[in-house]
């Protein structure tokens, strides 16, 4: 796929789901809790909301969740302002693209923040001589979305060494089968996120920088060092008639971090089970510092890497995308 395909398919896809858009039924409760229905990709970022579930921390909160999973984000966005879904997880660049095509979306809380001294979505090599990421001009790279924050990333980078997004073949490719490509030879490199990142890297494989990081601290002149790949977002309109629904999933999200951070074994244990991964790999992988908050300052940079990526052409208004509650 071209870059100019690409970007035509991003656009038909927002255009359609702006059009299909419309107001989310009110939430309805049962048996005393409140209804909420979440979309959202399973990894490293998301196991607070599995704690959640799994140990009643939302019935506590006063909260019936029920979760949808899968690897598209883009899809969630359809379905989250077709009123499918009141909170779904996304990308800050998708989130981006969204407002330009003035779809109803806001940021309602983050999912875990990275730096350099703890990366995330880092790029890995068979090939060690490979150091840096303009090295890629004319090879293959496995990417988990044609769209969305890791790509732009990649993008913005390459275009600091001087390359195109088409200097590049990106190819979409789940995070479980990145490893077997890689050591096969079908593509070049692969970014990952954890905890998939640490068992790629485990079969003896070169890992590189954080790309979100690193396009973060590069967009914003180093002002802001920790970057956010994934976030939940909600609609606008849900948000504003729901404000009590958000400050309870924000709460129950803060009490399964609080238990996440205190038993880390437990925490390794509960990703195993969920994401049906080795604990052997897991004993070995950084456990992601989960967050709830998010700042429009945070969401700044993405502005900058989503134009230069040609993902938006507008400057959308950052402080007007996160929630900033009732």
């Amino acid at each position: 796929m071209t870059p100019n395909t690409a970007r035509r398919t991003l656009w038909v896809f927002v255009t359609v789901i702006a059009m299909m858009a419309g107001c989310s039924e009110p939430l309805a409760p049962s048996g005393g809790l409140t209804e909420l229905r979440v979309a959202l990709f399973p990894a490293g970022n998301s196991l607070p909301v599995h704690a959640a579930i799994t140990r009643g921390i939302f019935e506590r909160h006063g909260l019936d969740v029920t979760i949808t999973d899968g690897p598209d984000l883009p899809l969630f966005m359809a379905a989250l302002v077709d009123g499918q879904f009141d909170i779904a997880m996304n990308t800050p660049t998708l989130v981006l693209v969204g407002a330009q095509k003035g779809l109803d979306i806001q940021i309602v809380s983050s999912t875990s923040v990275q730096s350099r001294p703890r990366p995330n979505a880092v790029w890995i090599t068979k090939d060690d001589s490979i150091a840096t990421l303009g090295e890629l001009r004319g090879k293959t790279v496995a990417v988990p979305s044609l769209t969305g924050i890791i790509t732009d990333s990649i993008v913005y980078l390459l275009s600091r060494s001087g390359l195109q997004r088409n200097d590049v073949r990106f190819i979409q490719t789940p995070f479980p089968a990145m490893g077997d490509q890689l050591a096969a030879g079908q593509v070049d490199a692969v970014v990952a996120t954890l905890p998939y990142s640490t068992a790629i890297a485990s079969r003896g494989f070169t890992v590189h920088d954080d790309v979100v990081v690193e396009a973060v601290q590069a967009a914003s002149g180093g002002a802001v060092e920790d970057a956010v790949t994934t976030v939940w977002t909600a609609q606008r309109s849900f948000a504003a008639e729901h404000p009590e629904a958000i400050r309870a999933w924000r709460d129950a999200l803060r009490d399964a971090i609080a238990y996440l951070d205190q038993d880390e074994a437990a925490a390794r244990s509960l990703m195993s089970e969920w994401l049906t991964m080795s604990p052997e790999v897991l004993r070995q992988a950084p456990l992601p510092d989960w967050t709830v908050d998010i700042s429009p300052a945070q969401l700044g940079p993405y502005v900058d890497i989503a134009r230069t990526a040609g993902s938006i052409d507008s400057e959308p208004d950052v402080n007007s995308l996160v929630w900033q509650g009732p």
